[in-house]
């Protein structure tokens, strides 16, 4: 169970079910995902549609995939036009990815591709209507029966991005920014403290107390420049009980203690951590073989760890959250800001060129 972002051609996805953004009549127009599908399907798709006739907004309607060979199915829905978010938009497009992931689910469907909807033509806010979507796909992966699966790609063309609300990006850039100057600072003031010679490094003042005088003139409001939040201290919410953490628990063996602890199914935990059952399997039945990085990260968020716990499940697996990446970086924000929603983070570190959190692979 995963959601995964790329960005590719959706008529070359290798997938049981690729869906269709159309319009009420199925009129074909422009060059975008509806041309480009009626293209690669053939004129028996247009015959099909127009046996069906209509497709009401915020529905879906399924057909065969015709000239297609890389997909079993195309699923059409109608996309809301959008106004000012006053008009019903919203509720009708979470309507067609429910209806969307309805009919995949009605046809045994393992894999499906969903364009993003409404955010050309149609003028959706893709912020927005990002987090539509992977709200109504979590609420689907979750409602889903132990036994089923299902991985999911939200698929780009060339020129799209996935968007994040303003306040979390510019949240996200003060957070790094502030990081990469503080370790930037701390390297050359440890430099120049370590390499003085004895006879003057006593007479000349302190590096770091010269750091603190120089980051409150810089924050000053006086400078026109408003200060940067602190970063909050560490939380006091308890690590593993003692004991517990003196024994010699792997990675794996942790994450289901605290599944334990948080009252967090295994399914919610695959769900909420972007991976699927079979790739923590691996993670727990070879626990010499270190997990991906953007694996563990993954298990950190859907713990819902805070930074002190996050660190502690990340050592048993050798690894660390560090001041020196923008992808730790990004995680710690959303750790210390309690936001724990996966797809919203993947949704920055799509945005940064960087690696996604989870997903199908370890």
């Amino acid at each position: 169970m995963a959601l995964t972002i790329v960005r590719n051609d959706i008529t070359k996805m290798q997938v049981d079910a690729i869906v269709n953004s159309t319009n009420e009549s199925f009129e074909v127009g422009g060059l975008g995902v509806d041309a480009g599908i009626h293209y690669a399907a053939g004129p028996k798709l247009k015959e099909a549609l127009a046996e069906i006739g209509t497709c009401p907004a915020g529905s879906a309607v399924i057909t065969a995939s015709f000239g297609i060979s890389s997909c079993k199915y195309i699923i059409h829905t109608v996309g809301p036009f959008y106004i000012d978010g006053r008009h019903g938009e919203r509720e009708l497009l979470a309507s067609c990815y429910r209806s969307i992931l309805a009919l995949a689910k009605e046809k045994g469907c393992r894999s499906l591709a969903i364009p993003s909807i409404s955010t050309g033509a149609y003028r959706y806010p893709k912020a927005e209507a990002y987090s539509i979507a992977t709200s109504c796909i979590r609420e689907f992966l979750l409602s889903l029966p132990e036994e089923e699966d299902m991985m999911i790609f939200l698929v780009l063309y060339d020129s799209e991005s996935v968007a994040v609300s303003e306040k979390i990006d510019a949240g996200v850039q003060q957070f790094i920014s502030e990081k990469y100057r503080k370790s930037k600072k701390e390297q050359l003031y440890s430099f120049y403290e370590e390499t003085l010679p004895p006879a003057l490094s006593g007479s000349m003042p302190s590096f770091s107390s010269a750091a603190r005088e120089e980051d409150h003139a810089a924050a000053s409001p006086a400078c026109g420049v408003m200060p940067v939040a602190p970063v909050p201290p560490a939380s006091s919410a308890r690590l593993p009980g003692e004991g517990y953490e003196k024994e010699d628990r792997s990675f794996a063996d942790m994450c289901e203690w605290w599944c334990r602890e948080k009252g967090i199914s295994k399914k919610e935990f695959y769900v909420r951590s972007n991976i699927n059952k079979s790739m923590f399997w691996g993670i727990k039945h070879h626990p010499d073989q270190i997990p991906k990085k953007t694996s563990a990260l993954a298990c950190v968020i859907g713990l819902k760890l805070n930074y002190d716990q996050a660190q502690d499940l990340l050592r048993r697996a050798g690894l660390t959250l560090s001041k020196y990446y923008k992808t730790d970086l990004i995680v710690e924000y959303f750790i210390r800001e309690k936001n724990y929603d996966i797809f919203e983070i993947n949704g920055m570190l799509y945005d940064e060129t960087l690696p996604l959190l989870g997903q199908n692979t370890n």
